[in-house]
């Protein structure tokens, strides 16, 4: 069971979210697992509430030249 399936199964009452809901913490978590080696997740807050997640991910740029060199 990972994160998510544990918010989703616990009484969400008890997690005392003062300004995320269960969903958006949800949503985080799946953004946080689908970042890969390298990557962030960006939380964008305007007025004090949540209203957009960004999720960057980076590459290493000398591994695409050593696939190029193959």
């Amino acid at each position: 069971m990972n994160n998510a399936d544990m918010i989703r199964a616990s009484d969400t009452s008890r997690l005392k979210l003062k300004n995320l809901t269960p969903e958006q913490v949800r949503r985080i978590d799946e953004y946080l697992s689908s970042v890969g080696d390298y990557g962030e997740v960006d939380l964008i807050v305007q007025h004090g509430k949540l209203r957009y997640i960004n999720r960057i991910e980076s590459y290493k740029a000398w591994a695409i030249d050593e696939q190029k060199e193959k």
